[in-house]
């Protein structure tokens, strides 16, 4: 089989008038959702891309949203210090976590849906059980070197043992179900590099880290050791990073306003820029693989790019042979 993809248009969606940090698929596939700095959380019907709820869900930016496994309840976080959940068919509210005074940037379910956790400005690592309003623990832990404690993004493996922390002290830190930690990962270098998104591989071996001097780094969980790294340019941030569900593409953004399609083994692209005419924060894949959704805008301003741009994702076998 080729080793090149082609990404072809589907829809464009139009809805929000600031940046689209979030995106998270449902696992049905019957919807999208998108967090946006405009404070609102929209859900997409993927069938006709039309809005099924629009949810005015946050005092300010929407940083992070994430679908709990089962697709029945939609987490976001903001910069008013909330953590929500809503149910995504209606956008009714379902939980509302009491606010706290550190805004709250990202947000993770672990694959079992028992816990949710998310980072906050003040380098700790909340953890929620299932409709339960008050945290059940708190980790401190971002809070040696780089430039300040925010915490920006958190992943969970796909067996629910390690949840994966990033942020602006430049390290990946990797935590186990009760908050032990089990590894500190940071790149050797000397550049400015906050983590910006993580993303595990499906098969939970790797991590990616999406850092802020412009490289996403693969770190080998066996080893904890740099297996790969890609770049979208020197001096250029990456923010959302996203592997397909067959492990076989990575995907990521940043702010040379494109989506990048990576292979994960080689480090080599497998297409062109999927480009945006602003930065690119979000990225998600459906749950079969086959569309990636992105989304673009200016950071906390308003105009620019604020669309979110649904693509066909298909091996260049697959595609030749259907011409």
């Amino acid at each position: 089989m080729s080793d090149r993809i082609f990404a072809r248009d589907l829809a464009t969606i139009e809805g929000h008038d600031r940046a689209v940090y979030g995106l998270t698929w449902s696992p049905n596939d019957r919807w999208l959702a998108s967090a946006s700095a405009d404070g609102t959380v929209t859900v997409w019907d993927t069938a006709s891309w039309h809005a099924v709820a629009s949810i005015a869900a946050h005092a300010g930016s929407v940083w992070g949203v994430a679908s709990s496994p089962d697709g029945g309840r939609l987490a976001s976080a903001g910069v008013d210090g909330a953590l929500r959940i809503w149910d995504p068919e209606t956008g009714r509210a379902i939980c509302d976590c009491p606010s706290t005074k550190h805004i709250v940037f990202c947000v993770a379910w672990s694959p079992d849906g028992d816990l949710l956790a998310s980072g906050c400005d003040d380098g700790t690592v909340r953890v929620h059980g299932p409709g339960d309003p008050d945290p059940i623990a708190a980790w401190p832990g971002h809070t040696d070197g780089g430039l300040s404690t925010e915490v920006i993004a958190a992943a969970w493996s796909p067996d629910g043992e390690t949840l994966a922390t990033g942020g602006i002290d430049f390290a990946v830190r990797l935590w186990d179900r009760e908050g032990g930690a089990l590894a500190v990962l940071r790149a050797a270098t000397s550049d400015r590099n906050d983590i910006n998104g993580l993303a595990w591989s499906p098969d939970g071996r790797r991590i990616a880290a999406a850092g802020q001097d412009g490289h996403v780094r693969i770190w080998d969980r066996a080893s904890d050791r740099q297996a790969l790294a890609v770049s979208i340019g020197e001096g250029v941030w990456t923010r959302g990073v996203a592997w397909s569900p067959d492990g076989r593409v990575l995907a990521t953004t940043g702010g040379d306003g494109a989506v990048h399609l990576w292979d994960p083994e080689r480090g080599v692209e497998l297409c062109g820029p999927i480009e945006h005419r602003s930065p690119v924060w979000s990225v998600a894949w459906s749950p079969d693989g086959t569309r990636i959704a992105s989304g673009s805008g200016e950071y906390e301003a308003s105009g620019g790019d604020t669309r979110i741009r649904i693509r066909s994702v298909e091996w260049s076998s697959r595609a030749n042979a259907a011409v």
